[in-house]
């Protein structure tokens, strides 16, 4: 796949997610903090170990790949939601 093919489906993935996780489904609104977006990634991490470890790989390797767009677009949101320095950049976080 080419980048731009990738970065197509972490935008649908993120469309999905704001029209599932908005003001209107959810007491927060989609939004949180840096420690629930890792908590969040690392729950879809802890899911693909699982599918790789248990299914076959013409399911799993879908499967996971399917959760590896999810966490490439959780990654996204919770930087669109919290401020995140450039590469080399640690001076402006506050």
């Amino acid at each position: 796949m080419t980048r731009t093919e990738v970065y197509a489906l972490i935008e649908g993935e993120r469309k999905y997610q704001d029209e599932r996780w908005n003001p209107q489904t959810t007491s927060s609104g989609g939004v949180h903090s840096p420690e629930e977006w890792f908590m969040y990634i690392e729950d879809y991490v802890s899911e693909a170990r699982h599918v790789l470890s248990r299914l076959p790989v013409d399911r799993a390797y879908p499967e996971a790949m399917g959760i590896m767009r999810k966490v490439a677009a959780l990654a996204v949101c919770a930087m669109e939601q919290n401020k995140t320095p450039a590469r080399g950049d640690m001076t402006n976080l506050a």
